[in-house]
């Protein structure tokens, strides 16, 4: 059975490539017990061929069987939410009581444990008194808020329909079934609990969330982007949003934080935006509850895409909305020239595809209620195999046929860099470009601000200065370097400027396209000889 450390390293490689150094501070050990705790893990993972880490350079995570490996991290992660279960319905716990109530052995408890603690540390800490146990203390939301929510994804023993029929009408739109019962049943559950004060309270929260105050924050906000949004479908979207959350708070579970940290180097202004986004809305009420990961989801869902292809619709149900958002996401990356339109009830899935002509018809889950085929079935998020399926429907050669549009020879530099300090040597090819006339002095100064505010953005010793112009003019420059620099500690062999046009929506999901190259194709100084027409082909897919 894999520690706590040692189902960090795994969750950190997971998200991406480390060195032994970095893993020894992230975990708080020595570089030789990182030694033998990867010597553990790939035991662990070799057990059903999961998975293995390889330590050529850096540690580096190779999934062999993604299902598999889905399956043990949820492992971890159910063991962690009956434990919390446990603790949130009684006020103190011993380890002797939370192993017969669990079922695990004291070691997989204090495993677990600390687990959440390191995991969750701006949400919550689990603390041990002398004589009592254990108990749970809450930083965000409260304890019925996250009952609740674990009773939601581990279904407990309950009369659903006795639970619903006692839930407040005028609360009743924001939820679903399952979420409203659980909820009660938790308010049942927790002694301190008080159905009245507990529900007024949310009603006094969803009383101060106003779509016209919204829609101001997010023209405000706005302005420091070139984002082009449909600012009022946003707007309603995130009040609706927020009454659901602040009534019903959700928490990331580890498969989606994977996927959030892959959304945010392919989308990383939209990020930048819901973080400041949330930090107006909380200047104007700190008691809302707000995660800026989900409103980025909505930000990029709200994103105006035009296309003079006609592209193939698909109308997907699913009732969670984090889970369609971030499957939506995942499935435009992979697949071009698409139209998606998602739905969180049965009986608008089936109205829609009545009224409305789609190509594909996408479900999560299959529903005694739906009244039309799926073509395709999803099971929470979308695996490669339909992700594989969906590819043969449409096929978009879009970058690849268009990159010398983006990358011209004259946008190429093989820099003889004499430093390896990172900053230097932007500022320096900056100048270049701007001699040769092809950037002007205002962008130049720009990205130059953004990388030194810490707006950094690497994959795979690639290092991507970006920014937003508001003039007609998106391109790309890429610079070869002699010899490797140096940014937070990675060797950069290469440096990609990408200066994204939002007036023109064909580019919109240019950083989507440069993830996938960068994170299928490593760059190393040996692969290729410095020249435009080899960045080309590195930088055209297969």
């Amino acid at each position: 059975m894999l520690n706590a450390r040692q189902v960090q390293i795994l969750l950190l490689l997971w998200n991406q490539d480390h060195s032994g150094e970095y893993l020894s501070k992230e975990v708080n050990s020595s570089r030789r017990t990182i030694i033998r705790d990867i010597s553990a893990l790939n035991q662990e993972l070799s057990v059903k061929n999961t998975a293995v880490i390889n330590s050529e350079g850096k540690y580096s995570l190779e999934i062999h069987n993604y299902s598999q490996f889905q399956e043990l991290i949820t492992q971890f992660e159910n063991q962690e939410r009956n434990i919390l279960y446990y603790l949130l319905t009684n006020d103190f716990l011993s380890i002797d009581e939370l192993m017969d109530k669990s079922f695990l052995s004291k070691t997989d408890i204090t495993n677990s444990i600390d687990r959440i603690n390191q995991r969750n540390k701006d949400i919550l800490e689990i603390k041990s008194k002398v004589g009592l146990g254990y108990s749970v203390d809450l930083y965000f939301a409260t304890k019925v808020d996250l009952l609740a929510y674990l009773i939601s994804v581990i279904p407990k023993d309950t009369d659903s329909n006795i639970l619903k029929n006692t839930f407040p009408k005028d609360l009743r739109e924001y939820l679903t079934d399952n979420q409203s019962a659980a909820q009660l049943q938790a308010i049942s559950l927790i002694s301190s609990a008080n159905f009245d004060d507990f529900y007024n309270h949310k009603r006094d929260l969803l009383r101060n969330i106003k779509e016209s105050t919204i829609e101001n924050q997010i023209e405000l906000v706005s302005k420091n982007f070139s984002i082009k949004l449909s600012k009022k479908r946003l707007a309603q979207n995130i009040a609706t949003h927020l009454k659901r959350y602040n009534l019903f708070p959700t928490f990331i579970s580890n498969l989606l934080l994977k996927q959030m940290s892959d959304l945010k180097q392919k989308e990383p202004f939209a990020f930048e935006m819901a973080q400041n986004l949330q930090a107006e809305i909380k200047k104007d009420d700190p008691s809302i509850l707000i995660n800026s990961d989900f409103l980025a989801l909505y930000i990029i869902n709200c994103m105006e895409i035009r296309t003079s292809i006609k592209p193939v619709r698909i109308l997907m149900y699913t009732a969670q909305r984090s889970i369609a958002y971030i499957n939506e996401n995942l499935i435009t990356d992979s697949v071009g020239n698409i139209s998606m339109t998602s739905v969180f009830n049965i009986d608008e899935f089936n109205k829609q595809v009545t009224s409305e002509s789609y190509d594909i018809l996408v479900t999560n889950g299959f529903n005694d209620g739906l009244k039309h085929t799926p073509d395709v079935v999803i099971n929470g998020l979308i695996d490669e195999a339909t992700i594989f399926r969906l590819k043969k429907l449409v096929s978009d050669n879009y970058f690849h046929n268009n990159l010398t549009q983006m990358l011209p020879k004259e946008n190429y530099l093989f820099y003889e860099n004499r430093s390896d300090n990172y900053f230097k040597v932007l500022k320096n090819v900056l100048k270049y470009f701007i001699d040769e006339g092809q950037l002007d002095q205002k962008m130049s100064v720009k990205l130059l601000n953004r990388e030194e505010e810490g707006n950094q953005l690497m994959i795979n010793h690639v290092a991507l200065p970006h920014a937003v112009n508001e003039t007609d003019f998106s391109r790309m420059f890429a610079v070869d370097l002699k010899t490797p620099l140096k940014l937070n500690k990675t060797d950069i062999y290469l440096i990609l400027i990408v200066i994204v046009n939002d007036k023109n929506d064909d580019y919109k999901q240019l950083f989507n396209y440069l993830y996938k190259i960068l994170n299928k194709k490593q760059v190393y100084q040996a692969d290729i000889e410095k020249n435009y027409t080899n960045i080309l082909k590195y930088f055209r897919t297969e």
